[in-house]
């Protein structure tokens, strides 16, 4: 039996693995008009830009390649071992870009080497974030996983907070010239420092109960990959609105707004506005799905998605002023933030626990591939191709029409196989969300 202390120890040790990765995932994203001109120097703006998002994107496809590594690592060697391993990848993978030469300096070799390292950063992240909603989840009490569970989400918005504040910095003290010059490698070297800090806290745990539970009983039940098809495709289903909300908010709405004649100051302020307000919403999400159930919470916020995305984003394209794009940013970010807060315990329940590692991993970072690194690209190219700034909230919308669909198969599934109250939940092989 796990103590209060314990849990709280350990979900911290899990969350600020998910700190490093969005730091890391969120600094490229706010510097990517400074990126496009230290590695893309000879492209025009829109092509450097959308040059500078597809290398953002290269980190996305080697995700599904991360969790088959570290899926049957946590599954087979335990969960604790993978999460330290993808910390130890993360880290030095985001310090080795802060240490890259421009192009200016080595040519084509630059670019090159700057996809290889997002693909690496790729590879930690396929273990990183399943992982460690399964750590957390396996140690939680039965009536706070949900809650517990969306403090992982918490440690990633933490991360895109982090690095908006410390890019709203750079921006604050450093010239464009100074930005341009060196001041863009900063934020990925204060990676190392932040990774070490989660590698000591990870090192201080063992295994979850759960996980040690199963490793000494024998197998009844059939967990292989292959009879899990209609979880996996829930699960696909779930993750839509979950990764594209979040990463087209927190990541592209930034280049959006600088887009629209808004400084990089202010663009970034924005952001940081809605990390904030989204931290407390993803908390909310999460003490919901505890305490109404996981489908009714999921379909409600991907329909409050549904009704708010247009209109919103019809306001952001008649480039507001600063206050106004704060509060659409704001208003904008809270379906997808609420939401992502009662994902994570969802994919988590949906999966036996001898197979959570790779099914969990695999389903949610397959779907972070497609979806992950090709939103914001999407979103770009639509107002490429239309000339209509309004566009990019067809992809949220589409997302958040995908989820409301599972929302409501779950809802049914619920309906016919009715869940436990939150304090007798188990999270064995026949639990589900």
């Amino acid at each position: 039996m796990t103590t209060p202390a314990e849990v709280r120890r350990t979900t911290l040790a899990a969350s600020i693995g998910n700190t490093v990765e969005t730091y890391d995932y969120a600094v490229y994203g706010f510097l990517a008009t400074v990126l496009a001109k230290v590695f893309f120097p000879a492209a025009s703006t829109a092509a450097g830009l959308l040059s500078s998002f597809a290398v953002f994107g290269s980190a996305f496809l080697a995700r599904p390649a991360g969790a088959l590594v570290f899926g049957p690592i946590a599954d087979r060697l335990g969960r604790r071992p993978a999460l330290v391993a993808s910390l130890l990848l993360m880290a030095g993978a985001s310090t080795l870009i802060g240490l890259l030469p421009a192009t200016g300096t080595i040519g084509i070799a630059a670019p090159v080497l700057l996809v290889l390292l997002r693909f690496t950063q790729g590879l930690a992240a396929g273990g990183e974030f399943t992982t460690a909603i399964i750590y957390v989840a396996e140690f939680a009490p039965p009536d706070r996983r949900g809650e517990l569970a969306s403090r992982v989400q918490v440690g990633s918005l933490t991360g895109f907070l982090l690095g908006a504040v410390v890019v709203l910095s750079l921006n604050a003290a450093l010239t464009p010239a100074q930005l341009l010059d060196w001041g863009w490698r900063v934020p990925f070297l204060l990676a190392l420092p932040i990774g070490a800090i989660g590698l000591y806290l990870r090192s201080r745990f063992g295994e979850t109960p759960e996980f040690l539970a199963a490793r000494r009983r024998p197998s009844t039940a059939d967990t292989t990959v292959d009879r899990q098809w209609s979880s996996v495709f829930l699960l696909v289903g779930v993750s839509v609105l979950h990764i594209v909300g979040i990463y087209m908010v927190y990541t592209y709405v930034q280049s959006y707004l600088i887009q629209l004649r808004l400084s990089a100051l202010t663009a970034t302020s924005v952001i940081a506005f809605a990390l904030v307000a989204g931290i407390f919403l993803v908390l909310a999400g999460g003490r919901a799905s505890d305490r109404t159930g996981r489908p009714k919470a999921l379909l409600v916020s991907s329909l409050a998605v549904l009704v708010v995305s247009y209109p919103l984003f019809a306001v952001l394209a008649t480039a507001p002023p600063w206050w106004l794009a704060i509060v659409c940013t704001v208003l904008l970010s809270a379906g997808p933030a609420f939401y992502s807060g009662i994902a994570p315990i969802t994919y988590v329940q949906l999966v036996p626990v001898r197979r959570r590692g790779s099914v969990v991993g695999i389903s949610y970072n397959v779907t972070v591939g497609i979806l992950g690194g090709s939103a914001v690209f999407i979103c770009q190219a639509l107002i490429e191709l239309t000339g209509d700034r309004r566009s990019p909230a067809y992809l949220l919308l589409a997302a958040a029409a995908a989820s409301a669909l599972a929302a409501f198969a779950l809802t049914r599934r619920a309906a016919r196989r009715p869940e436990p109250a939150p304090s007798t939940l188990p999270m064995s092989a026949e639990s589900s969300p």
